[in-house]
């Protein structure tokens, strides 16, 4: 079952864009999200950043500030597979794990 976590500040389109188009073969440009942590006990655990390889980028809704996008995450020795969606007007929406 996947996990699904609140983005609270994310990218800006431009980063967004070159996190698709900007590829090096051994190096690919992250974007960084900022996600929402409900179980956090604590004021200033309460989000985390992560950076995330975006390998594909969709419009929501036809508009131009609501994607909905797919890649993945590494963190220290883990990765995993990722989809979300994101609003670069208000760099709030969601991520699935």
């Amino acid at each position: 079952m996947a996990r699904r976590s609140n983005i609270v500040d994310g990218p800006s389109k431009f980063d967004l864009m070159l996190a698709l188009f900007d590829v090096y073969s051994n190096r690919r440009r992250t974007v960084e999200f900022l996600l929402e942590n409900p179980e956090a006990k604590q004021v200033d655990l309460q989000c985390a950043s992560l950076n995330f390889v975006i390998n594909e980028v969709g419009r929501e809704d036809g508009g131009d500030e609501n994607w909905l996008f797919k890649g993945y995450y590494k963190v220290a020795d883990r990765n995993g597979h990722v989809r979300g969606f994101f609003s670069t007007r208000t760099r709030k929406g969601w991520v699935e794990f």
